[in-house]
Order: structure tokens, then sequence, then C-alpha cells
């Protein structure tokens, strides 16, 4: 009983009463805003429409009218339908082949192609139902006036009923296999969670051995310590990936060798994030406990288990200022889907410019620190080094001392 008294006065004397009360309430009310519906609405599509007659508009129409889909972007022609894939502005790319309203017309069957990004099954579920849905609906259409007709064909018969037939092709990850899903999500966010347990206390490491100090005399010595951090932690992850093709058989097109310009970008901006977020814990363990700060939004902001197309605009725009989600944005366009990296320079500029911002806010949160400790040593040497008030005082011998001096005693004059 006395350990349980113990702990009990531990615990209720400490934040974890308040942080096990809280932290579930905020979880909720931040899935609940992340999340505000379980399905994707009005997600963008592009339409490669090769007929360009007033039936394909009007099916483009039809498209669009969907609660499922946005037309965001009409073409005419495309001899590579993956490039609209690469910066995740597209769920999928609907086909609508030449001779599509002659062949209505002439009630003939059509085939209209449907090109969907696999690397996330949940986002593109509700797209495959509402295509089907529509190409029933015409098909529905076509059929009951020609039935009603006479002297038709087998041929027209059979075009009559299945006018617009649907061809889907799943494209990156069309078998869903878990490798290049739930495990690849999972090996990274290990890898992500070890770089955090080992990066945070770095300034809290050096306050409590009392190098703090002398590490601020040159304010780039913060960004030198942390290149050990992002050598091992490409490496790790670099070598995981490569594990994870050869003997689990995973998805992975991109050049290893220029994939590691993202991820070197990655580490180096993660771990100035956790500098920046654990700089003023006294004690490492203080600096561990603000991992929930950056791995939980992180993680769940990339889209590696939720799609990103869940999530409202803010969602998506806060995401953003966590650098394993960009890592994870290189993941999938390069490694899953196969873009060359001058496809991604945009991207990789982006990342490069605000890994650099992380890093002035590094230096100056360094020379911040610097001049706050040069104030109070000096403050402390003031107050050590300041002498004890003079003060005269009178003696008991009839002599004047100074006070914290030894007495001088005065003589009589000697009388003759």
């Amino acid at each position: 009983m006395k350990s349980l008294r113990d702990e009990w006065s531990y615990l209720v004397h400490s934040k974890y009463p308040i942080i096990a009360i809280i932290f579930p309430l905020i979880a909720v009310l931040g899935y609940s805003l992340l999340l505000p519906s379980s399905q994707i609405n009005d997600a963008n599509v592009v339409v490669v429409d090769q007929d360009n007659t007033a039936y394909s508009r009007e099916f483009i129409q039809k498209i669009d009218a969907s609660p499922y889909m946005n037309v965001a972007e009409i073409v005419s022609y495309t001899d590579n339908p993956e490039q609209y894939f690469y910066h995740e502005q597209y769920l999928a790319v609907i086909s609508l082949p030449h001779g599509l309203e002659d062949n209505h017309n002439r009630s003939l069957s059509s085939r209209v192609g449907l090109i969907l990004d696999n690397t996330n099954v949940q986002s593109i579920t509700s797209i495959r139902t509402a295509m089907q849905e529509i190409s029933v609906s015409e098909n529905m259409e076509l059929s009951v006036p020609a039935m009603l007709k006479t002297g038709m064909n087998a041929e027209q018969a059979q075009g009559a009923l299945n006018g617009i037939a649907l061809e889907v092709r799943s494209l990156f990850n069309p078998t869903n296999d878990y490798q290049n899903t739930t495990i690849l999500a999972f090996t990274c966010m290990f890898s992500f969670m070890i770089l955090n347990i080992n990066s945070l206390p770095l300034v809290a490491r050096l306050r409590v051995s009392k190098r703090l100090a002398a590490e601020l005399q040159n304010p780039f010595n913060i960004l030198l310590r942390m290149l050990p951090y992002t050598l091992f932690s490409t490496a790790g992850l670099i070598f995981s990936l490569g594990m994870l093709k050869v003997f689990g058989g995973g998805r992975f097109e991109a050049n290893p060798i220029l994939f590691i310009i993202p991820v070197v970008l990655y580490v180096f901006g993660t771990v100035c994030i956790n500098v920046l977020v654990a700089w003023g814990a006294a004690h490492p363990g203080i600096a561990i406990g603000r991992m929930v700060m950056i791995l939980m939004p992180a993680f769940v902001l990339s889209g590696a288990v939720l799609s990103r197309s869940l999530f409202p605009p803010l969602a998506i725009q806060i995401g953003d200022f966590f650098p394993f989600v960009w890592m994870y944005k290189f993941l999938r366009t390069m490694g899953l889907r196969g873009a060359p990296l001058q496809e991604m320079l945009p991207e990789l500029g982006s990342l490069l410019l605000y890994v650099g911002v992380l890093s002035m806010l590094v230096i100056a949160r360094a020379l911040w620190e610097k001049q706050k400790l040069a104030k109070q040593t000096a403050g402390n040497a003031s107050e050590k080094g300041s002498p004890h008030p003079v003060v005269p005082a009178s003696s008991t011998g009839g002599g004047l001392s100074m006070q914290g001096a030894p007495s001088a005693p005065m003589h009589e004059p000697i009388k003759g």
C-alpha cells in the first residue's frame, strides 16, 4: 500500500492527470476537424476529350455534376496520363475516345478509359463508383428507346445494351499490395520516430552537461551537430526502402541516388524543427516528451494512411510545415509513381527554401541564447565581485576601526 500511496501522490502532483484528460479531447477535436467527411467529395479529375463533340461535352457535364468528382481540367490529347498524378493535384484521368458521339447515334459501344492513382485506394473508391453509375445511366437512356425500334441486328442490340463500356486501369499499385501502402507507411514512421527520439534532446543534453555556452560561441556549431543525424537517418531510410523492394517485393521506381536529395533535406529540416521545439527544455526527458507535437501531426497529414484529399485545405497547408509530409510526397511521386526528379523541381526548390529558413531560425535562436547566457554570466560576476561597504565604527579600546578590518588602537599621550 505504501508503494500505491507513493505513486498516487507522485501522479497527483504531476501534470499527468491533466495530460491524460486533455490530450484525448484534443485528439478527438483535431481528428474531427481534419476529417469532416468520411468520403472524398469533388475529387479533381482530368478529362481527355478526344471526340470534342456536343455529346462528349454533355458527358463531361454529367461527370462534373457528380458529387464525387470535379472536372478540373479538360485536354484534347495526352500520351502520358501518368504525369497528371505527379504533383498530387488529380486523382483520376478520364479518357473519352474519338467517335463517341457517332457510336452513340449508331447505337454502338464506346470504351471510356478511367485511369486511377492507386497509391491510396481510399481516395479513388468513390470515383470508380461514380463512373460506374454514370455509365449505367447512359446505357439505360440509350437502350430503352433503341429496344423499341425494329430491324436491329445483333451488333446494334449489344451496343444498345452496352453503349458505354467503362475500362478501368489502376496505376502504380494495381494489386493493392500492402508493401506499397501500410508497410511502407509504418517503415517511414518508425524511421521518423527514431530520428525524433534522438534529435529532440540535442540542446538539452548540451545544457545538462554544461557545454551549451561553449557551443554557442559559434552559432553554426548547432547546425554542424545535425549532420550526423542527417547521415545516419538518410542511410537508414534508403537502406530500409531497398530491403522492402528487394525482399518484400515493394515498388520503388526512383533513382536511389537522386532520391537521397529530398531525403537529406527532410532529415535536416526535421532536426531543425526538433531543435527549435525542444530548445527551452531543461532536461533531455522533457525534450523527448515534446515529440507528440511533431510525430503525430506529421504522420497523419502526410497521407501515409489517410488520403490527403480527405483533409480541408487549411489542414493541408499546416501539413506543409512538417518536412516528413514533403518527404512522403516525394516518396509517392518518385518512388511509387516513377516520376523523374525534373518533374519535382518546383517541390524540391520549395523544400530547399523552407529548410534554409529553418536553418536561419536555428542560428537566430542560438544567437539569442548566447546573448542571454552572456548577460547572466555578467550579472553573476558583478554579484560575486562587489566589495562589502566600508563603514567607520568605534572600537571598544577608544580607537577607530574599519568594519571588516582589524581595529587600530589610539594611544593616550604620556603625561610628564
